[in-house]
C-alpha cells in the first residue's frame, strides 16, 4: 500500500511538473508578456521616474500619490514585480526553445536521411514536375546535374538498383534564425535585469578648479552620496554659441566640460565631453547633462551692542557657515539678479538653537539689514562672486555590454530567418524508363513563391535540354 501510495504521488509530482512546464512554454504566455510589458513602458513613460514625493503628490494629490507608490511605480523598473516578469519571460523563451531546438538541431547539424526516397514519397511532396520518360544515359545524368548545381549548388548522388537520385540541399543553417532571436531576446532581458541590479545613475556638480570623488544617488525625497573611488576634477567648461549674424540672441551650441580623472592625487585621464561624447572610466560614463553656476557671498556681521567686533563671512551656495562668538549660522539659500527691482542680492537663512529658522532677503549696495527678532545682530552684504559648474551624470550600467551583444544577435538571427530559406530537391532518375518518368521535387519551409519561381525555371530548363 505504501509503495502504491508513493508511486502515485510519484506521478501527481510529474503530472504537475508537466503542466507547469506546458504553462511555460505556452505561446499565449508569450504574446501575454508582451503586451503587458508594452503597456507597463508606456506608464513608465507617461508617470515620471524617480521624482521627489513633493513633485507627485502637486501633480496626483495625495490619494492616487499613495495608490501609485504602493505598487512602485515611480520607480518602476527598478520594482521587484517588473523584474519577475521579465524573469518570467525569459523562462518562458528558453521553455518554446527548448521544445523545438531537438528537431532543429536534427535537420541542421545531420545529414538529410531522405536523400534516396522513392517515387511515392517524392509526390507527397509540395512541389513536384514529371519530366517525361528517356532512357538512362550518363551524360542524361550530367546534363541534369549541371542545371540543378546551377540553380541549387553541389548534389548528392545516391544509387539504388531502381533509380539514380540527385539530391541537394542548401540553407540549413536558416533553421537557427528563429532559436537564435529567441536567445538573442534572453539575453537582453539578462543583460536588462544585470543592470538594474547591479548598476546606478547618480549626478554630481562640480565647480571649475575643483575636484569631488562621490556623486549623489536620489531616491525619492533624498540624495545619497556614493564613493567613486577615485576623483574627478573640472578643469575648464566652456560654453560655445551659434553665430547668428545681425541677431543680438545667443543661441547655446554645445558645452563642453574638461575633465581630469584623479588616483592618488596623480593625473591618469583627461578628456573633454559633451552631450552624448562621455568620458568612460572603471565601468563609469560620466554624461555632460547640465551647467549653472554658484554663488558666493561676502556678508558684513554686526553686533549692535558694540561689545564684539564686525566680521566678514565668505558664503557658499547651499552651505552653511558658523558666526564667530555666537552659536548662530548663516545658510546661503540662493542668489537672485533682483529683487524686489533694488539690485542682485541673495536669500540667507539664519539658524539658532531654540528657535525657528529665519529667511531674509540682502541686497548689494543696500545698508545694515536687521532682521525681526534677530536680537543684537546686523548684516550686509557686501559682493557677490559667480563660479560656474558643470553638472554631470554618472551612470554605471554593467548589462549594457550583454545587451549589445543581445542586440548584435538578434540582427543576426532575424537575417537568417526572413533572407534565408531550407530548400531541398531531388532528382530521381529511374534506370529502367519503361516503368517511371524522371520525377523533379522539392520543399522550403519558407518563402515558397520565390522558391517555386526557382523550381520551375529548372524543371522547364531541364526538359528543354532533353528535348521533351
Amino acid at each position: 500500500m505504501k509503495k502504491g501510495a508513493s508511486l502515485r504521488r510519484e506521478e501527481e509530482g510529474r503530472g504537475l511538473v508537466d503542466h507547469l512546464f506546458s504553462l511555460l512554454r505556452s505561446v499565449k504566455l508569450t504574446i501575454l508578456l508582451l503586451i503587458l510589458l508594452a503597456i507597463l513602458s508606456i506608464v513608465g513613460t507617461l508617470i515620471t521616474q524617480n521624482a521627489t514625493p513633493q513633485e507627485y503628490v502637486a501633480r496626483y494629490g495625495v490619494s492616487l500619490y499613495e495608490v501609485l507608490n504602493f505598487f512602485n511605480l515611480f520607480d518602476m523598473y527598478h520594482s521587484g514585480w517588473f523584474t519577475a516578469i521579465l524573469l518570467l519571460l525569459v523562462l518562458n523563451l528558453i521553455a518554446c526553445s527548448l521544445q523545438r531546438i531537438p528537431t532543429i538541431l536534427k535537420q541542421v547539424l545531420r545529414s538529410s536521411d531522405r536523400k534516396g526516397i522513392e517515387t511515392s514519397e517524392l509526390k507527397n511532396l509540395p512541389f513536384v514536375e514529371r519530366l517525361g520518360r528517356l532512357p538512362f544515359s550518363e551524360n542524361m545524368e550530367e546534363e541534369i546535374r549541371r542545371y540543378v548545381r546551377k540553380s541549387f549548388g553541389p548534389c548528392e548522388k545516391v544509387e539504388t538498383q531502381a533509380a539514380v537520385t540527385l539530391y541537394c540541399e542548401k540553407g540549413r543553417f536558416s533553421r537557427l534564425g528563429v532559436p537564435l532571436t529567441h536567445l538573442s531576446v534572453v539575453i537582453i532581458l539578462l543583460g536588462a535585469i544585470l543592470g538594474s541590479w547591479y548598476g546606478f545613475k547618480g549626478f554630481v556638480n562640480i565647480v571649475e578648479g575643483e575636484a569631488t570623488d562621490h556623486i549623489y544617488l536620489r531616491v525619492r525625497d533624498r540624495e545619497i552620496p556614493r564613493s567613486l573611488g577615485f576623483s574627478v576634477r573640472c578643469d575648464d567648461f566652456q560654453l560655445i554659441f551659434y553665430d547668428l549674424p545681425g541677431k543680438t540672441e545667443k543661441h547655446v551650441k554645445e558645452y563642453v566640460s574638461h575633465l581630469t580623472i584623479l588616483e592618488d592625487g596623480k593625473e591618469v585621464l583627461k578628456q573633454a565631453i559633451k552631450v552624448n561624447h562621455p568620458l568612460h572610466y572603471k565601468g563609469l560614463a560620466f554624461y555632460q547633462s547640465s551647467y549653472g553656476a554658484l554663488h558666493d557671498a561676502t556678508v558684513d556681521v554686526v553686533w549692535r551692542d558694540n561689545k564684539r567686533e564686525k566680521v566678514t563671512l565668505k558664503l557658499s551656495e547651499g552651505e552653511t557657515t558658523p558666526i564667530p562668538d555666537s552659536n548662530m549660522f548663516l545658510r546661503l539659500l540662493r542668489y537672485t539678479p533682483q529683487v524686489h527691482n533694488l539690485g542682485e542680492g541673495i536669500q540667507v537663512a539664519l539658524l539658532g538653537p531654540n528657535q525657528p529658522p529665519q529667511a531674509f532677503w540682502l541686497v548689494r549696495g543696500a545698508p545694515l539689514f536687521e532682521p525681526p527678532g534677530g536680537g543684537t545682530i546686523a548684516f550686509r552684504l557686501e559682493g557677490i562672486e559667480a563660479r560656474e559648474y558643470t553638472g554631470l551624470q554618472v551612470t554605471k550600467d554593467p548589462g549594457v555590454w550583454i545587451v549589445w551583444f543581445g542586440c548584435g544577435l538578434m540582427i543576426l538571427g532575424l537575417f537568417w530567418a526572413f533572407f534565408f530559406s531550407h530548400q531541398r530537391l531531388w532528382v530521381r532518375i529511374p534506370l529502367d524508363s519503361s516503368k517511371e518518368e524522371i520525377i523533379l521535387a522539392g520543399s522550403t519551409n519558407k518563402n515558397r513563391l520565390g522558391f517555386e519561381r526557382t523550381f520551375t525555371k529548372l524543371a522547364d530548363d531541364i526538359r528543354s535540354r532533353l528535348g521533351r
